[in-house]
This record gives structure tokens, sequence and C-alpha cells, in this order.
């Protein structure tokens, strides 16, 4: 049947459109589906309006280009949009649909609770790393976010284009930078738990040198997603697949992050919740570095860092320690290994392996004509 609200046409077997989240009343349902007359619950969040592609809001303001697709955890807080700022040279954006939890409106209106959200992100996009808040507006009963659009690559897709490690030296800074942010978030009240950190919310700017943090939950966001099969691989920390989400789960987040760009091992090709030493699957990798990480990819809270600032202090100290170059750079070395792909790391140690079964079998060989031409002696 069709929806009465946004005109999505579904068979509405649960009491609710599954598009707009309409709830049918008793006696519709028990008129369009046979289903017996009862009090139908009404759904955590309600659409009052479903953006579209090539919908333009805000007066004419805004074209929707594409959806965006969020973290899994995230997407009952609404969808996210690429879009075209018609009235500033055609300038790129990502809009945000607000969805509001009841929780968050008891005791206060709805404008309000959506103007203290606007406001928390707008503060919180003063500092660089962070989506800058554009414009607040409603459209069709439904409170909007309009961010800039973040600039650069994923570092998922820099990964993905490297084929394998990123520099060390590299990876430490975007660290370094990234633990300021989660500082910057810890420090709220209440604080702000992102909950999805990973290759695909972090975006590096065009001249390589500014880690950003993209997708930002408006709301606390759901400590796992519905597909609870799913919630144990990946860069989720052992106490948020078991529901509990809290600042730590960022850091932790953050440094599985960071083995997989040293490594170039995907978490999600391995055993949940398991990280091998990072010099294992590159040797090239520092001791210092390798030590931050296993650290911080401890299943206990308790002997991982307390704080970003900790993680920050260690990853600071460890940047002083590599050389530098007369023009302030890290010096390359003539040979980087950081730079080879798992491919290429896999075949250089398999080469070792048979060099060093050739001289083996060469000294066995030794000694066996030695043994021989002393026994004809």
């Amino acid at each position: 049947m069709r929806c009465p609200r946004c005109g999505f046409e579904d068979t509405l077997t649960t009491g609710s459109c599954v598009r707009c989240g309409y709830a049918l009343t008793g006696s519709l349902m028990d008129s369009t589906i046979g289903v017996p007359a009862r009090a139908v619950a009404q759904p955590r969040t309600f659409r009052s309006y479903v953006p579209m592609r090539g919908d333009v809001l805000c007066e004419g303001r805004y074209r929707l280009v594409s959806q965006i697709d969020l973290p899994e955890i995230q997407r009952k807080q609404g969808v996210a949009w690429s879009a075209v700022d018609l009235m500033v040279s055609h300038r790129r954006v990502v809009i945000r649909e607000m969805l509001l939890p009841p929780n968050l409106i008891r005791g206060a209106s709805v404008e309000h609770a959506a103007y203290m959200t606007m406001q928390r992100l707008k503060d919180l996009g003063q500092h660089p790393g962070f989506p800058s808040v554009l414009d607040f507006f409603q459209h069709g009963g439904t409170f909007f976010l309009v961010f800039l659009y973040p600039e650069g690559e994923s570092l998922a897709a820099l990964l993905r284009r490297q084929g394998g490690a990123l520099p060390e030296s590299v990876v430490a800074e975007y660290g370094c930078q990234l633990c300021d942010l989660l500082t910057i978030m810890e420090e709220l009240r209440p604080p702000l738990v992102h909950g999805s950190i990973s290759p695909e919310t972090i975006i590096i700017n065009e001249d390589k040198q500014l880690a950003c943090l993209v997708h930002l939950p408006l709301f606390k966001p759901e400590a796992t997603p519905a597909h609870s099969g799913q919630v144990s691989a990946g860069y989720y920390a052992p106490e948020q697949v078991h529901g509990e989400l809290t600042p730590s789960s960022d850091l932790y987040g953050l440094a599985v992050t960071m083995h997989h760009a040293v490594t170039g091992y995907d978490p999600r090709s391995r055993l949940a919740l398991f990280h091998p030493p990072a010099r294992r699957l590159n040797p090239a990798v520092t001791p210092q570095m390798e030590m931050i990480l296993t650290r911080q990819l401890s299943l206990s809270t308790s002997q991982r860092y307390a704080r970003p600032a900790e993680m920050r202090r260690d990853l600071a100290a460890l940047l002083e320690s590599y050389p530098v170059s007369v023009d302030g750079q890290v010096a390359d070395q003539k040979v980087n290994p950081l730079e080879l792909s798992a491919t290429q790391l896999r075949e250089q140690s398999k080469n070792a392996v048979l060099l060093n079964m050739g001289v083996f079998a060469a000294i066995c060989i030794l000694l066996l004509v030695g043994a021989l031409f002393a026994v004809l002696r």
C-alpha cells in the first residue's frame, strides 16, 4: 500500500512506513492489510519530510546531489547528503538531517533542542580538524545542519592508493593531531563520543599536512550497530562491542587505525579484537611505535592510556626521535621499508628465508665435503 505521508509504496507489516516512520492508526491498519486493530507504538524518531535527490532546500539555496554513507551507528540520527550551495559559487557542502531522539527533547521544545545541538557542533567546528557549520535551517518540519564539504581524501583511500603501509613518521604525525581532536571532544560537557573512528572517517587534506575527523554524531550514538554479527570486527573497542561507549573507545579506534596504517593489514580481515604486534607484520616499525600501539590496544581499559593527551605525549616524543634533515623534514632513508606494500613485504620475507636456507645448505655441503676428504686421507 501507499504511505499517506511520503507516498512510498510498500507493505506496512510493522505498522509504520519503512521510509519515513509514519505510524498507522489501529483502524487504518485494520482496513488496509487486515491486521487486527491495536495500538501502534510511535517510532523513536519522526520524519515530517523525507529528503530526496534533486530537492532544493532552504528557499532554493541548497540542491541535494547524492546521499553520503554515514557510520552505521549514526543512521538513526538522520541521513546525510552532499549538496551544492547555489548562492556561493556552487560551493560543495554536506547537509545533515536532524532526527531528534525523544530523550533530547524531554522537558524542552524541539526548536531549542535542535538549536543547542547546532551550537555545540558549531563551537566544535571553530577548531582546525573538525567540519565547520555553515548554516542551520528548517524545511518541511525537519531541521538540517550544513557543513563545509571536507577537501582532501579519506585515509582509507590513501591506504588503498598506497597499496600498503604509510611511512611511520606520517602516521605518528596524524596520530598526534587526532589525539588533540579527541582531547577537545573529551573536554566537552557532556563529552562527545564519535564511536566510529576508522580510516573512512579521517580526511587528509590536499597537502597531506592535516588530518580531519568527519561524520561527527549529532547526538550520542548507539554503542553498536543493529547487525550484532558484525560488531565484533573492525575498529570497535571491546567494551563498545558489549554495548558500552566511552571516550576511551574512540582512542582505541584511533590506535587500530594507526596499526592498520603502519602495517598495511586491515583489521577486518583478521580475528575479532586480535591485533598482532606491529613489528611482526612490518619489521620496519620502530619498537617505540609498537609499544604505543600495544598499550592502547589492550583488551583492558585500565592498561590503556587514560587520556588522549597521554598518548599524544608519547607520539610527540617518538616524532622527535626520528632523524631530521637540514630543512627540518624527516630524513628519507635510502630504502624505506615502510613504503613497501604488504605483498612486497611478504616477498621480502620469503626471499630472506630462502637466502638463509641457501646459506645453511652451503655450510652443510662444505662440512660434508670436509668430512669425506678427511676419511679418504
